[in-house]
């Protein structure tokens, strides 16, 4: 991955676990981008090459707080009460899928990209919902 697609508290694959966003160390002269990475009760960096976006699916929107809404057979919808909606476009197209803002789909399919978008546009993190 790329350093600049990344912000603090991004979950992301870190081989087999996902893992947040702790910390940043962007050395410019040796050309190394690591981020720290927090792993159990470890803060690792790492190059920023070895993390992996998550797939956005509905169990994660669930882990959110994004309830299903609507489906039919060519889409499922989640809203997050007072944020928005998304949507899963289940035709080969995938013309109608994303996050739905003002009539215009914004493409996200990775977590960490929903993350950042809701940060952008409430100033506050996407947090995991405590049962």
């Amino acid at each position: 991955m790329k350093v600049q697609e990344l912000r603090l508290h991004n979950l992301l694959q870190y081989k087999n676990d996902v893992v947040p966003v702790v910390g940043f160390n962007l050395d410019k002269e040796a050309n190394q981008s690591l981020v720290e990475i927090q792993q159990g009760n470890v803060k690792i960096p790492i190059h920023s090459e070895k993390l992996r976006p998550i797939k956005l699916t509905s169990e994660w929107l669930s882990k959110f707080g994004f309830r299903e809404s609507y489906r039919s057979d060519t889409r499922i919808r989640y809203d997050l009460p007072n944020f928005g909606k998304y949507d899963f476009d289940l035709t080969k197209d995938k013309i109608l899928e994303g996050f739905l803002y003002f009539g215009n789909y914004i493409r996200c399919p990775y977590l960490h990209q929903l993350q950042n978008l809701h940060f952008v546009l409430t100033g506050k993190e996407l947090k995991v919902e405590s049962n």
